[in-house]
């Protein structure tokens, strides 16, 4: 994973190899994987470069195939599915060895006035007043790679419904709060911050609770 803001805002950027077609680098890590958020992150920048800038994400779709071989680029193949008068749709396909290994699907609109609607913002606690979820996790072994290859977040949990967990509801027995951010400055480019998102919260889901279970 990026060890800092700049490596992870480097890592978001893709290189064209003609139109629809990117290809995307794998960072300099420990851990020898290709990580679910970055091939994500990768998909939705590489459809946004290819719709008119008057439209933005609204919301995507991950497939995630075959596990990622680290030591070679990603290739992301753009299929322009539709350009509409106020949306627009891509179908994003991320291949290596000549094989899929995940794929996207994106929407994008227009913004304009309508209804809007929201769930109630729950009771939470503050994200000051919540444990450091990555140094919670960490190995004990080797804590100071651990918190390198983390560096580019800061995320905070806030409780989950697993016993212990803090957060006590019959409804909903699978349920987990974290705050998450950037852990520093991004550029003004929205789709930066787009891209930074997706890769946060995809690399949170799938990396971060069974080491943070086990730490308790």
């Amino acid at each position: 994973m990026p060890r800092s803001v700049a490596e992870l805002i480097d890592l978001l950027d893709l290189e064209v190899i003609e139109d629809n077609l990117f290809r995307g680098r794998q960072p300099n890590t420990s851990m020898q994987r290709v990580f679910g958020g970055q091939v994500a992150a990768h998909s939705l920048v590489a459809a946004t470069r290819t719709v008119d800038p008057a439209y933005v994400v609204h919301s995507l779709h991950s497939y995630f195939l075959r596990p990622g071989d680290p030591s070679v680029p990603i290739v992301y193949d753009v299929d322009a599915v539709r350009d509409g008068r106020s949306f627009a749709t891509r179908r994003v396909l991320a291949r290596q060895h000549g094989r899929p290994i995940y794929g996207m699907t994106a929407s994008f609109q227009i913004p304009e006035e309508g209804l809007e609607h929201q769930d109630v913002m729950p009771t939470v606690t503050p994200p000051e007043e919540c444990r450091d979820l990555v140094k919670a996790a960490r190995p004990q072994n080797d804590p100071e790679e651990w918190d390198r290859e983390w560096a580019a977040l800061d995320v905070r949990w806030a409780g989950d419904s697993r016993p212990n967990g803090l957060l006590v509801d019959g409804k909903h027995p699978a349920r987990a709060r974290l705050w998450m951010r950037i852990n520093g400055s991004l550029p003004d480019d929205p789709l930066i911050h787009q891209a930074g998102f997706t890769y946060g919260s995809l690399e949170l889901t799938a990396e971060s609770p069974d080491r943070f279970q086990a730490s308790n």
